[in-house]
């Protein structure tokens, strides 16, 4: 930090000291000097004022610099300003005692330039790397939460009610561990008028698996809208081997998805399903909830000619079918 720019509240009860450390350090270069008279006066001081570092010696009336420093490290807002102890020869223990309370440093009267300059500048070194380390996770704070936003603007949050033509009723929820994660849902109508529905839980959280399970999410709307056309004849398993390859592709980091599929078409009852490595979906029917279980096919992203198999289940009208993250 530059030592013109840098403000520092010099706090002792004497003024030859305050006066001796001034002169001192403005010979060093440093210009934004504040004194205070005592700990109390020093506290009503930080509360109004901004300064980078506080040199506080430890014997004052009224509040000592061991009430001082207790004061600072219960104040969220002024715990962080470093703080260097000024000491006498024989107030080592005392010293160390102010280290062990939160201190940064500490300095013996009567004052050493050398050592003095050497110290100031370190702790002051030292608060400008937090103070960027802070500000870097402030804005890293921000743009996570952006992120969120964006992905959780990705799912599709209109939940309309049922109609004739088209009669599923779809509820849904997320919730991210992180800012950002990998756990996602989607729901869509295909071109031939099936309904189609994933879960999915890509491995990991974060940003990594936040932007692999965008990619995913998009690779199923894109297979199955090319694979479910009318008149195709299509099966589910072929839009999962499809998105299977795709991922594979350019996969440097190895990263992989359970995923959860299902189709239900335009007319009938019978329910076409994939399941890769993702936990198994319930049925509850007249009261009765019960798993779906089948084989289960490998996670999606190890290898691109694994094979793929879809299943099929009758739903009765009032049927409804529950999915979960992995």
């Amino acid at each position: 930090m530059n030592p013109a720019k840098a403000r520092l509240l010099l706090v002792d009860d004497n003024e030859d000291n305050l006066y001796t450390l001034s002169l001192h350090l403005k010979r060093i270069g440093y210009a934004q000097l504040e004194t205070a008279g005592n700990g109390r006066q020093a506290l009503e001081r930080m509360q109004v004022e901004t300064f980078d570092l506080v040199l506080l010696d430890i014997m004052m009336p009224e509040m000592d610099g061991f009430q001082v420093l207790e004061h600072l490290k219960a104040d969220a807002t002024l715990r962080e300003i470093p703080v260097i102890m000024i000491s006498a020869l024989d107030e080592i223990e005392s010293v160390v005692r102010c280290v062990e309370l939160g201190a940064e440093d500490y300095l013996q009267k009567p004052f050493n330039s050398t050592l003095l300059r050497a110290r100031v500048g370190a702790s002051l070194e030292k608060k400008r790397l937090r103070d960027e380390v802070r500000a870097s996770l402030d804005r890293l704070e921000v743009e996570l939460e952006a992120a969120r936003q964006l992905q959780l603007g990705m799912l599709p949050q209109d939940f309309t009610k049922p109609t004739p033509a088209r009669p599923v009723e779809v509820f849904a929820m997320m919730e991210p561990a992180q800012e950002v994660g990998g756990d996602f849902y989607d729901f869509f109508y295909c071109p031939d008028g099936s309904f189609c529905f994933l879960v999915g839980d890509v491995m990991g959280k974060g940003v990594a698996a936040g932007m692999f399970m965008a990619r995913t999410k998009s690779l199923v709307r894109m297979a199955a809208d090319l694979i479910f056309v009318p008149g195709a004849g299509a099966d589910l398993a072929d839009v999962v081997v499809r998105v299977n390859r795709e991922l594979c592709e350019n996969n440097s980091e190895e990263m992989f998805v359970t995923l959860f599929v299902g189709i239900i078409p335009p007319e009938g009852s019978e329910f076409s399903y994939c399941n890769a490595a993702h936990n198994l979906p319930y049925r509850l029917r007249d009261g009765e909830i019960n798993a779906i279980a089948q084989p289960q096919s490998p996670a999606l992203g190890f290898m691109d000619d694994t094979p793929y198999r879809s299943d099929r289940l009758t739903l009765e009208p009032a049927d409804m079918l529950l999915v979960g993250p992995r």
